[in-house]
């Protein structure tokens, strides 16, 4: 299959630009790599590509490869994200910032979302562990490759809060005071970190959208969890 992928490497006020790259991949196909004034386009052609989701993260990762080694050679920090995959026949789809689950109105977000924006607002302004927190949650929505070390990182957080307002020093401090469950985390998110923190890649269990899913969904109810026991939802007055 062919796929086309299109998208953006920011800064775009850095106007990067390179010329085609190819790599020619054995057992998998062909790639090529161009940028222009900071619009980047990514071609593969490749069998073991099994549709439009997978060409996207895997364009974005070939992207990456160029762009880091450019960024590398200039002392720049440049990234890559990619927008938009076409198919074969033309079809396009464009990447949404809110990842769904096994029905399209399945979203991690809140109905209605404004008082847990403004309760957000201000734990975030308040709590420095709550606000990192949020800022890895976010990065793990949108990048497929690391959202499991985002979403790590973020429960990480989560808990140097519960330690650090307990005055104890280990994970038994937030299980306590969210109720969270040690074996979830394990199981859904740190079997699939604990390679990469050892900077062993090649050992990391593979994930897939419904995985990543679960990684985001425990994740969000984490924090939830946490902004609940720091502001709680004022309850009616009879």
């Amino acid at each position: 299959m062919r796929y086309i992928a299109t998208g953006r490497v920011h800064p775009e006020r850095a106007d990067i630009r390179f010329n085609p790259i190819e790599w020619q991949i054995p057992d998998y196909g062909r790639v090529v790599a161009r940028c222009e004034a900071s619009q980047i386009t990514v071609v593969i052609e490749a069998t073991a590509i099994d549709g439009w989701p997978t060409a996207g993260i895997a364009a974005e990762h070939f992207a990456a490869i160029v762009v880091g080694a450019l960024g590398f050679s200039l002392g720049s920090g440049y990234y890559v994200e990619v927008l938009q995959v076409m198919e074969e026949d033309g079809t396009p789809h464009v990447f949404d910032v809110r990842p769904a689950g096994a029905a399209p109105d399945d979203t991690l977000g809140f109905d209605p979302n404004g008082p847990l924006f403004h309760r957000a607002l201000q734990l975030a302004t308040a709590n420095v562990f709550f606000r990192l927190a949020l800022r890895d949650f976010l990065r793990g929505l949108k990048d497929p490759i690391d959202c499991a070390m985002y979403c790590y990182r973020a429960i990480e957080s989560i808990k140097a809060a519960c330690v650090f307002k307990a005055g104890g020093d280990g994970w038994e401090d937030m299980h306590a005071a969210l109720g969270a469950d040690r074996a979830s985390i394990d199981a859904t998110i740190k079997r699939f970190v604990d390679p990469v923190r050892r900077g062993s890649w090649i050992e990391a269990p593979t994930t897939d959208a419904n995985t990543r899913w679960q990684m985001l969904v425990l994740t969000r109810d984490i924090l939830l969890k946490f902004l609940d026991l720091e502001l709680p939802i004022e309850q009616p007055v009879h």
